[in-house]
């Protein structure tokens, strides 16, 4: 069985270190000391069965593991069973569950919305439902989303019980579901922006990314798309081989895309394939601070061989691969075997010190914190030259060709604080919740996108329960109010149809993509 190579996301930095324990039966060299190998499980079964008190040798093999691989990179991570099912259902790109969309509102479950064809829109659950009870169990009080997770989500076949609360109907509703595979996308919206400039944003990179990918190549194509904006801004990585397969859609047979190598991992070389969707056609790939690994391969590959612009702020700085190792307990290690190298032969690694990853990430915010203030710089130390002899560096993410910075981009200070602190979506989801009735007008999302627009009054209502919130009122120009009615608008479209309808009008409120397409 072919072994997936995985790239850690960033989101993985708050996972347990661990590295597999050797054989607990001790083996000895000729002077008669341990073999290293065998030396951590010798000791842990001598304790076992010779200390003078009881011990839990599981909770102690775990210690020991956390500590030893504390000792290397920042990056090998070991998971516990819970934490390898959370993460392979990000990467497989589906989970078993009832297919539901939902938001914690003062300890209330409530459905945003069901998914097309899965259990709960098949049970006839709707968009508002309160689920007050899961197989018997109250669920109203101190509820976070691994609550509902844990409720919610199980094997495909396994039945659950809800008990449901609905406006306008006194009794709870008792639905009996049946759990299915569920599919994820990892691309989350892609359109035509003007009449020949196409758009995907990718954000992250999962079993089904490439396929995604290719789907939307092929729709926008249909659209007479000539020009593309990929956008990787955000996307902290993920599975290589689907990086590898989506750079192939976009540079000439021949070329080489990445290569790996390690101390016990030979040098090897992916090349691009013949009939890529995108190989001509030119094209411009968004990058910032938290596009890492897959992200940054696709990225250095587009850059080293000339195809396109990279455009946005420096990545992340992630250039070490991990395998997966399962362990017997359904545990498993995730541990860097080696490094990715561009083809103009650079890798993008930032530089960390073995066993200080708590360092390695607080350098990383410091730096996020600088960007605010209009500083990101990086020592050149590396230099490597393109396919057409322009000059990159290696050693610390990779750079844009054109940068966006945050000083560049002005949003009003107040706009921002609304946004930051969640308060005009907050105010959209209720006002959808309190006025589902009155979108029943329309027939669906493109009808709501036609016809349906945010007035000045509520938007003063917007405010004004922004302000008790406690959010002083701040001064707002005729062109923020626009595009915070519009914001509004994306926002109850989001909450009444599928994301693809949001994005469709936040595209035109997302200042750095609005820069990009003013300067092609």
């Amino acid at each position: 069985m072919k072994k997936k190579i995985y790239l850690l996301p960033i989101t993985a930095i708050c996972l347990v270190l661990g590295v597999v324990i050797g054989s607990v039966i001790p083996k000895f060299t000729e002077s008669g000391s341990v073999v290293f190998s065998d030396k951590l499980g010798y000791v842990i079964n001598l304790i076992s069965n010779q200390y003078v008190d009881k011990i839990d040798t599981d909770s102690l093999t775990d210690e020991t593991i956390k500590s030893l691989m504390g000792k290397l990179d920042p990056h090998s991570v070991y998971l516990s069973k819970e934490e390898v099912k959370k993460e392979n259902e990000s990467l497989r790109g589906n989970f078993d569950g009832i297919g539901v969309q939902f938001r914690i509102v003062e300890d209330s479950i409530v459905v945003v919305r069901t998914i097309k064809g899965g259990p709960s829109e098949k049970a006839g659950l709707i968009a508002g439902d309160r689920i007050v009870k899961v197989n018997g169990k109250n669920l109203t009080k101190n509820v976070t989303n691994d609550t509902v997770l844990h409720y919610l989500k199980g094997t495909r076949g396994s039945k659950v019980k809800l008990s449901v609360a609905r406006k306008g109907i006194k009794h709870l509703m008792d639905f009996e579901l049946t759990r299915d595979k569920i599919e994820t996308k990892s691309v989350a919206y892609f359109g035509m922006l003007r009449e020949k400039t196409g758009y995907i944003k990718l954000d992250e990179f999962s079993a089904n990314s490439y396929s995604e990918v290719h789907r939307a190549l092929m729709s926008l194509k249909k659209l007479g798309m000539e020009e593309l904006i990929f956008d990787l801004r955000g996307n902290g990585g993920g599975l290589l081989d689907q990086a590898i397969a989506i750079a192939d859609e976009f540079v000439p047979k021949g070329d080489l895309i990445v290569y790996t190598k390690g101390e016990h991992k030979p040098r090897r070389d992916f090349y691009a394939t013949s009939g890529g969707m995108f190989e001509k056609g030119k094209l411009t790939v968004m990058i910032d601070e938290f596009s890492a690994s897959a992200s940054e391969i696709l990225s250095g590959c587009i850059q080293d061989n000339d195809r396109g612009k990279i455009v946005g702020r420096r990545t992340f700085g992630k250039g070490l691969v991990q395998e997966q190792k399962d362990l017997s307990d359904g545990s498993a290690v995730r541990l860097t075997v080696a490094r990715y190298y561009t083809p103009s032969g650079r890798c993008i690694q930032r530089p960390y010190t073995n066993g200080e990853s708590e360092q390695y990430y607080e350098d990383f915010v410091e730096r996020y914190a600088n960007m605010e203030n209009g500083a990101d710089t990086i020592s050149h130390k590396d230099k490597y030259k393109t396919k057409l002899g322009r000059t990159v560096y290696g050693g610390g993410g990779i750079e844009p060709d054109e940068t966006i910075s945050y000083n560049s981009i002005k949003y009003n200070p107040y706009y921002r604080e609304l946004i930051r602190n969640g308060l005009i979506y907050k105010y959209c989801f209720d006002y959808v919740d309190k006025n589902r009735k009155t979108f029943e007008t329309y027939s669906d999302g493109d009808d709501f996108i036609e016809r349906f627009s945010v007035n000045e009054n509520e938007l003063n209502k917007m405010l004004n329960s922004a302000q008790e919130t406690g959010l002083a009122k701040g001064n707002l120009s005729q062109e923020d109010k626009s595009d915070i009615k519009l914001l509004m608008k994306a926002y109850i479209a989001q909450n009444l149809y599928e994301d693809k309808y949001f994005y469709s009008l936040y595209v035109k409120l997302d200042k750095e993509l609005q820069q990009v397409l003013k300067q092609r």
